[in-house]
């Protein structure tokens, strides 16, 4: 590349000895400043800055956003519209759960005595049937240990049942300023393999609550990214309590690894919730030939109930407005086929929630739709009810039709067609190059490319734009702009490659000048290096490079892309804002401060070159907008993507039903509505996802 420059430089008239030697001491500085700025980039997972909050205040800030947000996300997924549910349950058999008399062991022996009275135990696992509110009094009080297993078949409600029991325990008349706060973690996302559970649970808390990242108060930060943040704290203290939702959904050969990381992780006394379907929990205990069984600790259990054929009309026939105009009587052929065969499998499919949604969503009329423009209810009759996967196969190919339909108050930008590629490329990104994890977070679209790949990109277009001006205003323009790209591809390249873009680092909030001892270190490095590189061309260029180099790397060692803050990011929209002001705010730092350093004492269009290379090095090595801005223009001009991506994932989620948001990142609907989509011909997923995450 020196050669390049020096050549270029040659034939544009700079040829006596001196000027080219301290050109080429300069340049030679830039590119030794890449370690000074891996030492900045450090910076992004926390220092000890001043700004530092209590734990006490950190859990009542997740607590708080926690409960807008499912409040919020309960109201899009409609759970109490027309009204919530009556799910009912079971106690588990004694095949999953511990003994009750140890149950009561296990609290009474608990540091500082049962966490409930004892008075409200039932004396065995028979008195925890109940339905619908029933589930705060079981968890808080009925069980000693305040550990609990939810079991069911697919789509039964386990994940509404611990939102219901999450928005409970946020309740002001049960959780006191400064207790533990309940978190929805989602286990699909989970290696017991590769990954420490708390590290796990730490990562998640960060990526849906970036602001979690800040210091603790009195805490130091250590020597990596676990240490000190508020997220890890939260976790290690016990001040979150996990509600761990699809267990089912990890691969198969990973579930008993999963059970003994909790185990692990946690005590027989500590509070917590895990979901499963039925089969799936009881074939994740079945022991090897040569190995032990694993069982989950101190849990009681319970088993979701399918909803009965009366609860089932009435809610569809009251969801489509029955008895008011053109809706009377539109399940009435239906209801008929269910109360004939109560057992059949279409009554199977829709005695679920998730079965439920389906429906609704299909044959109801919304809002300000007329009943004709909507598919009848009658059509579930002529199809092929032969089996449960049928109906459910049914349901799902036409549920994305009907969620884009015309409708008067929310017009869709996107044809039918088009959402459907859309969708069904966002959900085999997810499958296959997330290992079928459910987190559709826009930092992670470029993962649909190779680093060269997206740095070569702009590089193309760049050097198109560099012809088009070679002829328009003349040859000399074209070497200008080819040296242009190549300082910015180069620039990128560095970046790129020394960036931490780690999945628990994720996307940055802000940034700032946080004053430590990597200032002095980028200071000395870079007086280091600019002398030693601009010595064999003169004493007095070796100074004037080194002094440079030392005020870049001093620049490079304090300046931070994450300054830590306690400022919630409220959606992914906010995030993507936060991280291109990021980009912006580093970029134009860097050149700004980096330009007129080198371009002192030679020529400003030098000093122009190697302030937009500096600014863009730390740029792409500190944010994660221009990767996602990349990939996202890449992905929309095949095909594959919308070009106002945000804005469609959002009206996805908001007036589609297809997505749901879970902090900053999306989720679609149901994990099985993923699998189907990726792959339409194993809707289960099963084979695929556990192909990919193997050991």
């Amino acid at each position: 590349m020196l050669l390049a420059v020096t050549g270029v430089l040659w034939a544009w008239g700079v040829d006596r000895v001196d000027d080219i030697g301290k050109v080429i001491g300069v340049v030679a500085a830039l590119l030794g400043l890449p370690p000074l700025v891996v030492t900045a980039f450090r910076l992004r997972w926390g220092t000890s800055a001043p700004g530092g909050v209590s734990l006490a205040e950190a859990v009542d800030l997740l607590a708080e956003a926690t409960r807008r947000q499912w409040e919020a996300e309960s109201r899009v997924r409609r759970l109490n519209d027309p009204y919530p549910l009556p799910v009912a349950w079971n106690a588990a058999g004694p095949d999953v759960t511990e003994d009750w008399r140890l149950l009561r062991t296990f609290a009474e022996q608990a540091p500082g005595g049962p966490s409930n009275d004892r008075c409200h135990w039932v004396d065995g696992s028979e008195g925890l049937s109940g339905s619908g509110k029933d589930i705060e009094d079981v968890f808080l009080q009925r069980i000693p240990t305040r550990r609990l297993v939810v079991l069911g078949e697919p789509g039964s409600g386990k994940t509404m049942l611990l939102i219901r029991l999450l928005l409970a325990l946020l309740r002001p008349d049960y959780r006191e300023s400064g207790g533990p706060a309940p978190f929805l973690f989602a286990l699909a996302s989970f290696d017991p393999t590769r990954q420490d559970l708390r590290t796990w649970m730490t990562q998640q808390l960060v990526q849906e609550h970036p602001e979690l990242r800040a210091p603790v108060e009195g805490i130091g930060t250590g020597s990596g990214p676990r240490d000190g943040s508020v997220a890890r704290a939260l976790v290690e203290s016990g001040r979150v309590i996990p509600l761990f939702d699809g267990l089912d959904e990890v691969p198969r050969a990973f579930r008993t690894h999963v059970l003994q990381a909790v185990n692990e992780a946690f005590s027989s006394h500590e509070p917590l919730v895990l979901s499963s379907r039925t089969t799936e929990y009881g074939q994740t205990r079945v022991p090897a030939w040569d190995a032990p069984a694993v069982r989950l600790n101190g849990v009681a259990g319970i088993v979701l109930q399918p909803l009965g054929v009366e609860e089932v009309i009435k809610y569809l026939a009251r969801d489509a407005g029955d008895g008011h105009g053109a809706s009377t009587g539109r399940w009435s052929r239906v209801a008929n086929v269910l109360r004939d065969d109560p057992h059949s499998p279409l009554a199977k499919v829709l005695s679920t929630p998730l079965g439920l949604f389906l429906a609704r969503t299909i044959y109801n009329p919304r809002l300000g739709e007329s009943t004709g423009a909507v598919p009848h209810p009658d059509d579930l009759l002529f199809i092929d009810r032969s089996s449960r996967n049928t109906v459910e196969a049914h349901l799902f190919r036409v549920f994305v039709p009907a969620a884009y339909r015309p409708h008067p108050f929310h017009p869709c930008p996107w044809s039918l067609r088009q959402a459907e590629r859309y969708l069904t490329f966002l959900a085999r990104h997810l499958q296959s190059k997330l290992a079928g994890r459910p987190h559709l977070a826009w930092w992670q679209i470029s993962a649909s490319f190779r680093n060269r790949h997206l740095i070569l990109a702009p590089g193309v277009a760049g050097l198109l734009i560099s012809l088009l001006a070679g002829l328009l205003l003349g040859w000399p323009a074209l070497g200008g702009g080819v040296l242009v790209v190549a300082l910015l591809c180069a620039s990128t390249v560095v970046g790129t490659l020394f960036s931490p873009v780690y999945e628990y680092s994720g996307p940055n909030t802000r940034i700032g000048w946080l004053p430590n001892p990597f200032v002095a270190v980028g200071a000395v490095c870079g007086l280091a290096a600019g002398l030693a590189l601009g010595l064999p061309f003169g004493l007095r260029n070796a100074v004037t490079t080194g002094l440079a180099a030392a005020l870049v790397g001093g620049l490079a060692g304090g300046l931070s892309a994450n300054v830590p803050t306690t400022s919630a990011v409220d959606s992914p929209r906010d995030l993507l804002a936060a991280d291109r002001r990021a980009f912006i705010g580093l970029w134009s730092t860097g050149a700004l401060t980096a330009g007129p350093v080198f371009g002192y004492g030679t020529r400003p269009w030098l000093g122009a070159l190697c302030g937009l290379a500096f600014g863009t090095l730390l740029a792409t090595g500190g944010a994660l907008w221009w990767r996602y801005s990349v990939a996202r223009l890449l992905l929309a001009a095949r095909g594959r993507l919308p070009w106002r991506l945000m804005h469609f994932l959002n009206d996805a989620h908001v007036h589609r039903g297809v997505l749901r948001r879970v902090g900053t990142v999306y989720q679609f609907r149901h994990l099985t509505l993923q699998r189907y989509l990726a792959h339409p011909e194993h809707p289960s997923g099963e084979r695929a996802a556990g192909a990919q995450r193997s050991p």
